[in-house]
């Protein structure tokens, strides 16, 4: 019985001295904070000094470093932070009849015109059993849904979890040209989104002994019809490969116009020595011009076969399906294709 109460007169003796030792080496370490972030923003380290004021005011909060804290906070950006540590610092100094009251109060009203505000809004159908909200990792208390909070520009992230649903994250961001935003709980599981919906049921076509005309759906296209990813453009290059085969012909058909041209003039208005005639002249200028043609219709032709072989092979094609073949031939007279179909 003794030695128990020995040891808790003990433990009362040594119990407060140890509190207060702890509470000197935290004072002691804010203290040593406070002035390498003094130095950091002297230096214009201002990130790094923001961190150190914080942890410093943490381990020992103090009105002064609340000041250094919110004025750091302000250069690098963080309106809302500041602002808040401002209205905190004001808070302090009124409750200590501090001067500095009027210094953070003005500093607080400077900052409140270049507040971005970030609302989150809960339906009124979301179950609240349960329901938790987080705000970049901190509590939203149901008193704020649908306030106005402000919050430091840049993104957020808004958690929503409930016992039986897995936590949902919404993002949200807010700068100079965006100082307002609002997230929306609507649900507590995750919106499909287009891919995962179930595809639409097409709906029975209309049987013929109804009383309204049934709706004609429009054709579908060629590739879609087929099932043919590239059944259009095998027609296009089928139909440019015509094109040239028409080219090429016109051109066999001028090419025999200037050798009949030509020979006619050589039957006797120009002889051996092409002394010609006025008429073996228009005759071999017919011939020439003839010629002319003949050589741009094949040129002409050839370009634009040769541009639907192209179109037409290169043209993806579905397994199985039919293969159609455009390849130049010669023909008596002139030039031509011809279509050839494998499977």
């Amino acid at each position: 019985m003794r030695r128990a109460t020995g040891v808790a007169v003990l433990a009362l003796v040594l119990g407060p001295t140890g509190a207060a030792r702890a509470q000197t080496t935290d004072v002691a370490r804010a203290e040593t904070l406070f002035n390498a972030a003094k130095a950091l923003l002297d230096a214009g380290q201002y990130v790094d000094a923001c961190t150190k004021f914080a942890e410093s005011k943490r381990l020992a909060p103090g009105l002064g470093v609340t000041l250094y804290l919110a004025d750091c906070y302000e250069r690098i950006g963080r309106t809302a932070s500041a602002w808040a540590e401002f209205r905190s610092a004001e808070g302090l100094a009124r409750e200590r009849s501090d001067k500095r009251v009027d210094l953070a109060r003005a500093r607080a009203q400077a900052l409140e015109g270049k507040l971005d505000r970030l609302t989150v809004s809960v339906a009124p159908t979301v179950p609240q059993a349960g329901l938790q909200v987080l705000r970049d990792g901190a509590v939203v208390p149901p008193e704020e849904w649908g306030v106005p909070v402000p919050v430091d520009p840049g993104d957020h992230a808004v958690v929503v979890s409930s016992p039986g649903h897995p936590a949902r994250t919404i993002a949200a961001h807010v700068d100079a040209n965006k100082p307002t935003a609002t997230v929306t709980i609507d649900g507590l599981d995750e919106t499909p989104t287009p891919a995962n919906l179930s595809p639409a049921v097409t709906p029975a076509p209309t049987p013929p002994e109804a009383t309204h005309a049934p709706v004609t759906s429009p054709a579908p296209a060629p590739d879609a019809a087929s099932g043919d990813p590239g059944a259009t453009r095998r027609y296009v290059g089928i139909g440019v490969g015509v094109a040239g085969v028409v080219g090429v012909g016109i051109g066999g058909a001028l090419g025999l116009i200037a050798k009949s041209k030509l020979d006619q003039s050589n039957a006797g208005p120009c002889d051996a020595t092409d002394h010609c005639t006025s008429d073996g002249l228009s005759l071999r200028k017919s011939a020439e011009g003839a010629a002319t043609g003949s050589t741009i219709a094949f040129i002409a032709g050839g370009v634009l076969l040769a541009a639907g072989v192209v179109i037409f092979v290169t043209a993806p094609h579905a397994p199985s399906a039919t293969a159609i073949y455009i390849a130049p031939q010669a023909m008596p007279g002139g030039g031509g294709a011809v279509l050839r179909t494998a499977f």
